[in-house]
């Protein structure tokens, strides 16, 4: 019974722990650290807590330096989800033990590399016991349902936003699913560039995405939603054992009179239902535009939080509670002063440095 390095040879039961528990999600498993040390360069700190040769818990991070936000052991980066993974079903006792072992683990790990923090994005296997081991910050809400026939999810529905729908339909919007990594580079991706900028959020380059489909192949699923024959919307969602979670919607401005992101979200959750989908998550609420859109397919709306074993508490930063202009400053850059092209490329420099 103990924390044990990973290795490419608990690959197929680490994925397989991931993929049978509820609140695993696409960051988890083992092909996104991959696509992590590919792209962006990090160095891994993944464990698995192993006992009689069973997985019983699981952590997947990385060692990432920030000139704003410290030395952390961040978990996961670039996502919204992250942390250790507990097996569903451990008595307290079991579950004490192995926190134990990990807060020793970790502690140790962040002094041998002079870290101070490891973070972890909203571990919501976690329960109440967390406190006498962690620090909890929290943030805004997340937003899951689960799902139902679309007869039922059409009639839940209030009457404008189905009338919103029928007239999507009546333009003649199509929405699709596309099953080939060309689909990112010629639909999703320029698509997702400009809504980038105008949000004024600094983009992942395309290499990103297009190691997520060859890393976690079969798993991510990509659609799009064109009116005559020109893509104006594209979604991106993650399947992982019985939950759907989406995590890029992205939209042409010129279109919006067509409201393709409402068409977009209703066909995704027709199809997620069709496919034997069990929960849609579509991932957090950090502000009021969008609580309104994603209340509106009926979503519970929970607690999100980043939590922390630190070596110095009173030193915690990340990018949503203070303590760092940067997050404050990007938008109006990238929004307003950032060439497209440019933005291409100095996005990835940026997206490292903050680990979003």
């Amino acid at each position: 019974m103990s924390w044990t390095l990973f290795d490419d040879s608990l690959k197929n039961s680490w994925d397989a722990f991931i993929e049978a528990h509820p609140d695993g999600r696409m960051v988890h498993l083992s092909g996104f650290k991959r696509v992590i040390e590919e792209v962006y360069g990090f160095k891994p700190f993944y464990r698995a807590y192993i006992e009689g040769g069973v997985v019983k818990a699981v952590f997947p991070g990385f060692f990432h330096k920030s000139r704003v936000y410290g030395r952390k052991i961040l978990s996961q980066p670039f996502s919204e989800y992250g942390g250790i993974l507990l097996a569903v079903g451990l008595a307290p006792a079991d579950r004490g033990l192995i926190l134990d072992g990990f807060c020793r683990m970790a502690d140790h790990a962040l002094r041998l590399a002079r870290f101070r923090h490891l973070e972890m994005r909203n571990p919501v296997s976690l329960g109440g016991e967390s406190a006498d081991y962690f620090v909890r910050l929290p943030l805004f809400k997340y937003a899951v349902r689960r799902l139902d026939a679309p007869e039922a999810m059409w009639k839940s529905l209030d009457s404008k936003d189905r009338n919103i729908i029928q007239k999507a339909r009546d333009y003649g919007l199509v929405f699709a699913e596309e099953g080939t990594e060309q689909s990112l580079r010629t639909i999703f991706y320029p698509l997702y560039l400009e809504t980038m900028r105008r949000l004024g959020t600094p983009p992942h380059p395309l290499g990103y995405f297009r190691r997520l489909f060859v890393h976690l192949e079969g798993r991510m699923k990509v659609f799009s939603v064109s009116f005559r024959r020109v893509p104006v919307a594209a979604l991106v969602a993650w399947a992982v054992g019985k939950t759907i979670h989406v995590t890029d919607m992205c939209s042409d401005a010129a279109a919006f009179v067509l409201k393709p992101n409402d068409f977009a979200v209703w066909e995704f959750l027709c199809w997620a239902d069709e496919r034997g989908f069990e929960i849609f998550d579509f991932g957090p609420v950090r502000y009021r535009g969008q609580e309104v859109f994603k209340k509106k397919w009926k979503m519970d709306l929970r607690p999100y939080s980043y939590v922390y074993r630190s070596l110095a508490p009173d030193a915690i930063k990340n990018p949503f509670s203070g303590g760092g202009g940067i997050m404050a400053l990007a938008p109006r850059i990238w929004s307003g002063v950032m060439p497209l092209a440019l933005g291409r490329l100095v996005g990835k420099f940026f997206r490292r440095e903050v680990g979003l």
